[in-house]
């Protein structure tokens, strides 16, 4: 296995942990606010970094860099409440295929911010996964219909991955400069109070029945995020996207298995539309790996 293989492996581990993390937040959202819920996942994750600092010996933040922290932080605050949101409103799997626009501007954003090259076979991959994702959400939230909660709920779910894609573009352009311990701690804690601002007064005590899924959400998301993350430094925006899309699979388990729902058949042929960019980005990869 060459080192862009186990990269893309890590990043792939790490995208499964990560719908885990989304996939309790989803059994929250019946007791908790949005705000409440994201706050919970990065204060605990928070918590498992500074009892990690030993072991991962970050560095101080440097000082110049501390503006590209807080953006980054406002962007992963907007990705996760608005995500979030739509995850309590809306089915599990069809808001997963919905953010997968996500990769589609990371790759985007990618060749516009960080001048690297997108040739014709990765953007009709991109065009494919994006075709899927509008076959999705074509008729509306869960297939049609759907109250005012709803809609804005499909709204949160479209919006969300342009902060993401953002956000993963810019932790890319971090990674030159800090390490990736760094940047989750001090992100993190960024995150967390000005959570703990905004959530502060409309609080709910946490069950005592809810804690393990608390607890759950921080240290998926904490591991998750840190493989990720440790992934992409290495990794062309092209496949970072390619290693995104494999949350498709893991979210239409889960709904599946955890939450009994049964993707209609728009959400079949937008998998297979975006499974098939996936695909083509991958066998590109692979065909100019033999090439050098």
């Amino acid at each position: 296995m060459n080192i862009d293989a186990r990269f893309f492996a890590l990043a792939v581990f790490g995208i499964a942990l990560l719908t885990g993390m989304d996939a309790l937040a989803k059994a929250l959202a019946g007791g908790y606010g949005t705000f409440q819920i994201v706050f919970f996942r990065y204060a605990v994750s928070l918590l498992l970094f500074a009892a990690a600092i030993p072991l991962l010996r970050p560095q101080w933040p440097r000082r110049e860099r501390l503006r590209a922290h807080a953006a980054r932080a406002v962007l992963t605050i907007v990705t996760s409440t608005t995500f979030f949101y739509a995850l309590g409103k809306l089915p599990f799997t069809e808001v997963f295929a919905i953010a997968y626009t996500g990769p589609i501007f990371v790759a985007l954003f990618g060749a516009l911010l960080l001048g690297e090259k997108v040739r014709w076979p990765t953007m009709a991959a991109i065009a494919s996964g994006f075709a899927g994702v509008l076959v999705i959400a074509a008729d509306g939230p869960a297939g049609g219909g759907g109250d005012t909660q709803q809609w804005l709920a499909l709204a949160c779910a479209i919006a969300s991955p342009v902060s993401y894609a953002l956000g993963v573009v810019l932790l890319r352009s971090q990674t030159l400069h800090e390490s990736v311990p760094t940047i989750l701690i001090v992100q993190a804690a960024m995150i967390t109070l000005g959570l703990a601002i905004v959530a502060g007064p409309s609080f709910t005590m946490p069950d005592s029945a809810d804690l393990w899924a608390i607890v759950g959400i921080g240290l998926l998301g904490a591991v998750g995020i840190y493989a990720f993350s440790a992934a992409i430094a290495k990794l062309q925006a092209a496949q970072v996207a390619a290693a995104d899309y494999s949350g498709l699979i893991w979210a239409a388990m889960i709904g599946f298995f955890a939450f009994g729902e049964t993707p209609r058949p728009a959400m079949w042929i937008g998998a297979l539309l975006i499974l098939a960019g996936s695909a083509t980005m991958l066998l590109v990869k692979a065909k100019a790996a033999k090439k050098t």
